[in-house]
Protein backbone atom coordinates (compact mmCIF):
# COMPACT_ATOMS: atom_id res chain seq x y z
CA UNK A 1 0.00 0.00 0.00
CA UNK A 2 1.36 3.41 -0.92
CA UNK A 3 1.59 5.74 2.09
CA UNK A 4 0.89 9.44 1.60
CA UNK A 5 2.04 11.84 4.34
CA UNK A 6 -0.87 13.76 5.82
CA UNK A 7 -0.59 17.52 6.24
CA UNK A 8 -1.54 19.00 9.65
CA UNK A 9 -4.58 20.69 8.11
CA UNK A 10 -5.69 17.37 6.62
CA UNK A 11 -5.26 15.61 9.96
CA UNK A 12 -7.48 18.24 11.58
CA UNK A 13 -10.09 17.92 8.82
CA UNK A 14 -10.13 14.14 9.07
CA UNK A 15 -10.45 14.39 12.83
CA UNK A 16 -13.46 16.65 12.52
CA UNK A 17 -15.00 14.30 9.94
CA UNK A 18 -14.47 11.37 12.26
CA UNK A 19 -16.35 13.16 15.04
CA UNK A 20 -19.31 13.77 12.74
CA UNK A 21 -19.25 10.37 11.00
CA UNK A 22 -20.58 7.00 12.16
CA UNK A 23 -18.33 4.89 14.36
CA UNK A 24 -17.64 2.62 11.37
CA UNK A 25 -16.12 5.46 9.35
CA UNK A 26 -12.46 5.21 8.46
CA UNK A 27 -9.75 6.95 6.49
CA UNK A 28 -9.72 5.83 2.85
CA UNK A 29 -7.22 3.12 1.98
CA UNK A 30 -4.93 3.68 -1.00
CA UNK A 31 -4.68 0.46 -3.06
CA UNK A 32 -1.71 -0.27 -5.34
CA UNK A 33 -1.67 2.21 -8.22
CA UNK A 34 -1.65 1.36 -11.89
CA UNK A 35 -0.10 3.34 -14.73
CA UNK A 36 -3.27 5.41 -14.74
CA UNK A 37 -5.70 6.07 -11.91
CA UNK A 38 -9.26 7.28 -12.49
CA UNK A 39 -12.02 8.13 -10.04
CA UNK A 40 -15.66 7.98 -11.15
CA UNK A 41 -17.99 10.18 -9.08
CA UNK A 42 -21.54 10.96 -10.14
CA UNK A 43 -25.19 11.47 -9.21
CA UNK A 44 -24.40 14.03 -6.53
CA UNK A 45 -27.62 16.01 -6.73
CA UNK A 46 -30.03 16.58 -3.89
CA UNK A 47 -33.57 17.95 -4.05
CA UNK A 48 -34.58 20.30 -6.88
CA UNK A 49 -32.63 23.54 -6.72
CA UNK A 50 -30.29 22.42 -3.92
CA UNK A 51 -27.12 24.46 -3.49
CA UNK A 52 -25.64 22.32 -0.71
CA UNK A 53 -24.10 18.87 -1.00
CA UNK A 54 -24.35 15.93 1.36
CA UNK A 55 -21.51 15.20 3.76
CA UNK A 56 -20.77 12.04 1.77
CA UNK A 57 -19.89 14.15 -1.29
CA UNK A 58 -17.46 16.29 0.69
CA UNK A 59 -15.92 13.20 2.24
CA UNK A 60 -15.47 11.59 -1.19
CA UNK A 61 -13.82 14.73 -2.56
CA UNK A 62 -11.47 14.85 0.44
CA UNK A 63 -10.45 11.23 -0.21
CA UNK A 64 -9.88 11.99 -3.90
CA UNK A 65 -7.76 15.06 -3.23
CA UNK A 66 -5.74 13.92 -0.23
CA UNK A 67 -5.49 10.13 -0.47
CA UNK A 68 -6.24 8.65 -3.90
CA UNK A 69 -4.74 11.49 -5.99
CA UNK A 70 -6.02 10.18 -9.35
CA UNK A 71 -4.82 11.25 -12.78
CA UNK A 72 -8.42 11.98 -13.78
CA UNK A 73 -11.90 12.30 -12.30
CA UNK A 74 -14.85 11.37 -14.51
CA UNK A 75 -18.24 12.79 -13.56
CA UNK A 76 -21.06 10.87 -15.30
CA UNK A 77 -23.78 13.42 -14.69
CA UNK A 78 -26.49 14.64 -12.32
CA UNK A 79 -24.05 16.99 -10.69
CA UNK A 80 -26.71 19.61 -9.91
CA UNK A 81 -30.43 19.36 -9.17
CA UNK A 82 -32.22 20.91 -12.13
CA UNK A 83 -34.90 19.54 -14.45
CA UNK A 84 -37.61 21.57 -12.74
CA UNK A 85 -39.62 24.31 -14.43
CA UNK A 86 -40.45 25.73 -11.00
CA UNK A 87 -36.91 26.95 -10.31
CA UNK A 88 -36.15 30.67 -10.70
CA UNK A 89 -33.78 31.66 -13.49
CA UNK A 90 -30.93 32.58 -11.16
CA UNK A 91 -30.94 29.21 -9.37
CA UNK A 92 -29.14 27.38 -12.16
CA UNK A 93 -25.99 29.51 -11.95
CA UNK A 94 -26.16 29.24 -8.16
CA UNK A 95 -26.28 25.44 -8.34
CA UNK A 96 -23.27 25.31 -10.65
CA UNK A 97 -21.40 27.71 -8.36
CA UNK A 98 -22.13 25.36 -5.47
CA UNK A 99 -20.87 22.39 -7.49
CA UNK A 100 -17.72 24.32 -8.29
CA UNK A 101 -17.09 25.13 -4.63
CA UNK A 102 -17.76 21.58 -3.41
CA UNK A 103 -16.18 19.50 -6.19
CA UNK A 104 -14.49 21.21 -9.12
CA UNK A 105 -12.49 23.89 -7.29
CA UNK A 106 -10.88 21.41 -4.83
CA UNK A 107 -9.89 19.20 -7.79
CA UNK A 108 -8.35 22.18 -9.61
CA UNK A 109 -6.50 23.26 -6.48
CA UNK A 110 -5.03 19.76 -6.25
CA UNK A 111 -4.07 19.76 -9.94
CA UNK A 112 -6.43 16.88 -10.76
CA UNK A 113 -8.07 17.05 -14.22
CA UNK A 114 -11.77 16.28 -14.49
CA UNK A 115 -14.39 15.88 -17.20
CA UNK A 116 -18.16 15.57 -17.00
CA UNK A 117 -21.03 14.15 -19.00
CA UNK A 118 -24.33 15.96 -18.61
CA UNK A 119 -27.14 14.21 -16.77
CA UNK A 120 -30.88 14.73 -17.06
CA UNK A 121 -30.80 16.96 -13.94
CA UNK A 122 -27.90 19.00 -15.35
CA UNK A 123 -29.10 19.65 -18.89
CA UNK A 124 -31.81 17.27 -20.08
CA UNK A 125 -31.96 16.90 -23.86
CA UNK A 126 -35.70 16.15 -23.77
CA UNK A 127 -37.55 18.07 -26.48
CA UNK A 128 -41.15 19.19 -26.65
CA UNK A 129 -43.59 18.73 -29.51
CA UNK A 130 -42.24 21.90 -31.13
CA UNK A 131 -38.72 20.45 -31.23
CA UNK A 132 -37.34 22.90 -28.67
CA UNK A 133 -35.49 21.71 -25.58
CA UNK A 134 -37.95 21.32 -22.72
CA UNK A 135 -35.26 22.34 -20.22
CA UNK A 136 -33.48 24.98 -22.24
CA UNK A 137 -32.58 27.08 -19.17
CA UNK A 138 -30.66 24.16 -17.67
CA UNK A 139 -28.78 23.55 -20.90
CA UNK A 140 -27.87 27.21 -21.26
CA UNK A 141 -26.62 27.37 -17.66
CA UNK A 142 -24.57 24.18 -18.10
CA UNK A 143 -23.03 25.50 -21.31
CA UNK A 144 -22.16 28.80 -19.63
CA UNK A 145 -20.54 27.13 -16.62
CA UNK A 146 -18.52 24.55 -18.55
CA UNK A 147 -17.30 27.07 -21.15
CA UNK A 148 -14.63 28.28 -18.71
CA UNK A 149 -11.26 26.95 -19.91
CA UNK A 150 -10.10 26.02 -16.40
CA UNK A 151 -12.50 23.04 -16.51
CA UNK A 152 -10.29 21.52 -19.21
CA UNK A 153 -6.94 22.11 -17.50
CA UNK A 154 -4.56 19.18 -17.78
CA UNK A 155 -6.46 17.53 -20.65
CA UNK A 156 -5.57 17.37 -24.32
CA UNK A 157 -8.96 18.43 -25.67
CA UNK A 158 -9.53 17.12 -29.17
CA UNK A 159 -13.10 18.30 -29.80
CA UNK A 160 -15.03 20.85 -27.72
CA UNK A 161 -17.40 21.97 -30.48
CA UNK A 162 -20.48 20.81 -28.57
CA UNK A 163 -19.06 20.94 -25.03
CA UNK A 164 -20.15 20.11 -22.41
CA UNK A 165 -22.72 17.88 -24.09
CA UNK A 166 -20.33 15.96 -26.34
CA UNK A 167 -16.65 15.98 -27.23
CA UNK A 168 -13.40 14.09 -26.77
CA UNK A 169 -10.02 14.35 -25.08
CA UNK A 170 -6.79 12.47 -24.40
CA UNK A 171 -4.97 12.04 -21.15
CA UNK A 172 -1.75 10.15 -21.83
CA UNK A 173 -2.68 6.64 -23.02
CA UNK A 174 -6.42 7.20 -22.46
CA UNK A 175 -8.88 8.54 -25.04
CA UNK A 176 -12.35 9.51 -23.79
CA UNK A 177 -15.38 10.47 -25.86
CA UNK A 178 -18.30 12.21 -24.14
CA UNK A 179 -21.84 11.58 -25.44
CA UNK A 180 -25.03 13.44 -24.59
CA UNK A 181 -26.95 10.67 -22.86
CA UNK A 182 -28.94 13.13 -20.73
CA UNK A 183 -31.94 11.50 -22.41
CA UNK A 184 -32.54 8.13 -24.02
CA UNK A 185 -32.18 9.17 -27.67
CA UNK A 186 -28.82 9.49 -29.41
CA UNK A 187 -29.84 10.40 -32.92
CA UNK A 188 -28.10 9.48 -36.15
CA UNK A 189 -26.01 12.65 -36.17
CA UNK A 190 -24.78 12.01 -32.63
CA UNK A 191 -23.92 8.40 -33.44
CA UNK A 192 -22.07 9.46 -36.58
CA UNK A 193 -20.13 12.06 -34.58
CA UNK A 194 -19.10 9.39 -32.06
CA UNK A 195 -18.00 7.03 -34.84
CA UNK A 196 -15.94 9.83 -36.38
CA UNK A 197 -14.31 10.66 -33.03
CA UNK A 198 -13.39 7.01 -32.50
CA UNK A 199 -11.86 6.87 -35.97
CA UNK A 200 -9.61 9.89 -35.38
CA UNK A 201 -5.85 9.23 -35.17
CA UNK A 202 -5.78 10.40 -31.54
CA UNK A 203 -8.31 7.73 -30.66
CA UNK A 204 -6.77 4.97 -32.76
CA UNK A 205 -3.34 5.55 -31.24
CA UNK A 206 -4.61 5.45 -27.64
CA UNK A 207 -3.89 2.37 -25.55
CA UNK A 208 -7.34 2.62 -23.97
CA UNK A 209 -10.59 4.10 -25.29
CA UNK A 210 -13.57 4.91 -23.09
CA UNK A 211 -16.94 6.55 -23.71
CA UNK A 212 -18.83 8.33 -20.93
CA UNK A 213 -22.51 9.28 -20.85
CA UNK A 214 -25.20 9.60 -18.22
CA UNK A 215 -27.85 7.04 -19.15
CA UNK A 216 -26.62 3.43 -19.36
CA UNK A 217 -27.10 0.98 -22.20
CA UNK A 218 -29.04 -1.46 -20.02
CA UNK A 219 -30.80 -1.09 -16.67
CA UNK A 220 -29.33 -2.62 -13.52
CA UNK A 221 -31.29 -0.86 -10.76
CA UNK A 222 -34.79 -1.25 -9.41
CA UNK A 223 -36.97 1.59 -10.66
CA UNK A 224 -34.56 2.39 -13.48
CA UNK A 225 -35.20 -0.84 -15.39
CA UNK A 226 -37.55 0.43 -18.10
CA UNK A 227 -37.65 2.35 -21.35
CA UNK A 228 -36.68 5.99 -20.92
CA UNK A 229 -34.09 5.15 -18.25
CA UNK A 230 -31.62 3.57 -20.70
CA UNK A 231 -30.26 4.55 -24.10
CA UNK A 232 -32.52 3.75 -27.03
CA UNK A 233 -31.21 1.21 -29.59
CA UNK A 234 -28.50 0.24 -27.15
CA UNK A 235 -27.25 -2.84 -28.99
CA UNK A 236 -26.53 -0.78 -32.09
CA UNK A 237 -24.63 1.75 -29.99
CA UNK A 238 -22.69 -1.05 -28.30
CA UNK A 239 -21.71 -2.42 -31.71
CA UNK A 240 -20.65 1.06 -32.87
CA UNK A 241 -18.41 1.42 -29.82
CA UNK A 242 -16.97 -2.06 -30.26
CA UNK A 243 -16.17 -1.35 -33.92
CA UNK A 244 -14.40 1.81 -32.75
CA UNK A 245 -12.20 -0.11 -30.34
CA UNK A 246 -13.91 1.16 -27.19
CA UNK A 247 -12.93 -0.71 -24.05
CA UNK A 248 -15.62 0.56 -21.68
CA UNK A 249 -18.78 2.66 -21.47
CA UNK A 250 -19.04 4.58 -18.19
CA UNK A 251 -22.51 5.66 -17.09
CA UNK A 252 -24.45 7.04 -14.13
CA UNK A 253 -28.19 7.50 -13.53
CA UNK A 254 -28.89 4.03 -12.13
CA UNK A 255 -27.69 4.81 -8.62
CA UNK A 256 -26.26 1.31 -8.28
CA UNK A 257 -22.80 -0.13 -8.92
CA UNK A 258 -22.18 -2.98 -11.30
CA UNK A 259 -19.49 -3.80 -13.84
CA UNK A 260 -19.93 -6.36 -16.60
CA UNK A 261 -18.87 -7.28 -20.11
CA UNK A 262 -21.68 -7.02 -22.66
CA UNK A 263 -20.23 -8.71 -25.69
CA UNK A 264 -16.81 -7.13 -26.17
CA UNK A 265 -17.72 -3.91 -24.36
CA UNK A 266 -17.20 -3.42 -20.64
CA UNK A 267 -20.05 -1.61 -18.90
CA UNK A 268 -19.18 0.40 -15.80
CA UNK A 269 -22.30 1.49 -13.90
CA UNK A 270 -21.27 4.16 -11.41
CA UNK A 271 -23.20 4.26 -8.13
CA UNK A 272 -24.64 7.53 -6.89
CA UNK A 273 -22.55 9.44 -4.38
CA UNK A 274 -25.73 9.97 -2.36
CA UNK A 275 -28.74 7.74 -1.87
CA UNK A 276 -28.64 4.68 -4.07
CA UNK A 277 -30.91 2.00 -5.49
CA UNK A 278 -31.07 -1.77 -5.15
CA UNK A 279 -29.65 -3.89 -7.93
CA UNK A 280 -32.39 -5.36 -10.07
CA UNK A 281 -33.77 -8.71 -8.94
CA UNK A 282 -31.78 -8.82 -5.69
CA UNK A 283 -32.56 -8.18 -2.05
CA UNK A 284 -29.36 -6.17 -1.58
CA UNK A 285 -29.66 -2.86 0.25
CA UNK A 286 -29.10 0.32 -1.77
CA UNK A 287 -25.55 1.69 -1.53
CA UNK A 288 -24.01 5.02 -2.35
CA UNK A 289 -20.54 4.82 -3.84
CA UNK A 290 -17.48 6.25 -5.51
CA UNK A 291 -15.29 4.21 -7.86
CA UNK A 292 -11.51 3.96 -7.92
CA UNK A 293 -10.10 2.49 -11.15
CA UNK A 294 -6.43 1.56 -11.54
CA UNK A 295 -5.22 0.73 -15.04
CA UNK A 296 -2.04 -1.10 -16.02
CA UNK A 297 -1.41 -0.49 -19.72
CA UNK A 298 0.86 -3.32 -20.89
CA UNK A 299 -0.49 -5.87 -20.49
CA UNK A 300 -3.88 -4.23 -20.00
CA UNK A 301 -5.31 -4.81 -16.55
CA UNK A 302 -8.13 -2.75 -15.06
CA UNK A 303 -9.00 -2.96 -11.36
CA UNK A 304 -12.31 -1.43 -10.26
CA UNK A 305 -12.92 -0.83 -6.57
CA UNK A 306 -16.08 0.64 -5.05
CA UNK A 307 -16.10 2.60 -1.79
CA UNK A 308 -18.91 3.88 0.39
CA UNK A 309 -18.43 7.67 0.45
CA UNK A 310 -19.87 8.01 3.96
CA UNK A 311 -17.53 5.53 5.65
CA UNK A 312 -14.84 5.15 2.94
CA UNK A 313 -15.11 1.39 3.47
CA UNK A 314 -14.71 -0.95 0.49
CA UNK A 315 -17.82 -2.60 -0.87
CA UNK A 316 -17.97 -6.21 0.34
CA UNK A 317 -17.86 -8.86 -2.36
CA UNK A 318 -21.50 -9.82 -1.82
CA UNK A 319 -22.59 -6.28 -2.75
CA UNK A 320 -21.69 -7.05 -6.39
CA UNK A 321 -23.44 -10.33 -7.32
CA UNK A 322 -21.78 -12.69 -9.82
CA UNK A 323 -24.76 -12.50 -12.19
CA UNK A 324 -27.47 -9.94 -12.82
CA UNK A 325 -30.61 -10.07 -14.93
CA UNK A 326 -30.53 -6.50 -16.24
CA UNK A 327 -33.18 -4.73 -18.26
CA UNK A 328 -31.94 -5.43 -21.77
CA UNK A 329 -29.26 -8.04 -21.10
CA UNK A 330 -28.10 -10.90 -18.92
CA UNK A 331 -24.86 -9.78 -17.28
CA UNK A 332 -22.02 -11.45 -15.43
CA UNK A 333 -19.81 -9.54 -13.02
CA UNK A 334 -16.65 -8.24 -14.66
CA UNK A 335 -13.32 -9.75 -13.70
CA UNK A 336 -12.19 -6.15 -13.22
CA UNK A 337 -14.15 -5.84 -9.96
CA UNK A 338 -11.60 -6.32 -7.19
Amino acid sequence: MRTIPLRPTLLLALGLLALAAPASAQVAVDPPRGDLRIVVLGDLNGSYGATEYAAAVHRAVAAIVDVWRPDLVLLPGDLVAGQSRALPDDRFAAMWAAFDAAVAAPLRAAGIPYMAAMGNHDASKLRGADGAHAFARERAAAAAFWSAPHHRAGLDVLDATDAPFAGSFRLGPLFVAVVDASGPVLDEAERAALASALDAPEARSAALRWVIGHLPLVGVAEGRDRDGEVVWRAEELRDLMTAGGVDAYVSGHQGAFYAAAWGDLELLFAPGAVGGRSLRGTDLAPRAGVLLVDVAIAPLDVAVRAFDPSTLARYPEEAVPPRLSAFGAELGRSLRVR
